[in-house]
């Protein structure tokens, strides 16, 4: 039996987009600034659908590529369309009142749950390119299709979770059923 991430426990989403960052290395993938909020988007999504908690602290904006993250976009915007190289971060003051960068993190011993989650988000989708990704988020039906037909500036975590719960209600008849 697969044990729940902690139900109150919601990351920044740069600690979850350094998180596949990580993945990506171990795995010798690139991965673009538009592929890594579509990554962390349907980590988000499937934590809602699957466990009916949010994943992240960020609201998901409704743009023109889909779902897009306004502090990944920043963070990664130097990137341009290239791969990201190096792993997001937040400047946090310190003891001494000086401001540094600090490098957002899931620790697995922590909150192994979340971990195995976002392991298996990225083992689905780790091949597709981004703009495969950006073009699932564009499906019929989708929550980010929804909020566009209903002129939203931002996507709601009711209409994510129900859409990725009938996903996976689906994709376990599909399994059930062979």
């Amino acid at each position: 039996m697969a044990v729940a991430p902690s139900p109150g426990t919601t990351y920044d989403a740069r600690a979850v987009a350094n998180y596949f960052l990580e993945l990506a290395q171990r795995d010798g993938k690139l991965v673009t600034p538009m592929g890594i909020e579509k990554l962390v988007y349907f980590a988000h999504g499937w934590k809602l659908g699957v466990y009916g908690t949010p994943l992240i602290n960020q609201r998901i904006e409704v743009l023109k590529y889909g779902p897009s993250i306004r502090d990944l976009v920043n963070e990664f915007r130097r990137f341009g369309n290239d791969p990201i190289t190096s792993p997001a971060s937040v400047f946090e003051r310190g003891p001494d009142g000086t401001f540094a960068p600090t490098f957002p993190e899931i620790s697995k011993s922590q909150d192994p749950a979340t971990a195995r989650l976002i392991d298996q988000v990225w083992s689905a989708y780790k091949n597709f390119t981004a703009i495969q990704l950006s073009n699932m988020t564009h499906e019929a039906g989708s929550p980010w299709c929804k909020a566009v037909d209903n002129n939203q500036t931002f996507m709601d975590d009711e209409s994510i979770k129900k859409y990725f719960s009938e996903q996976a209600r689906a994709n376990a008849s599909r399994v059930n059923a062979t």
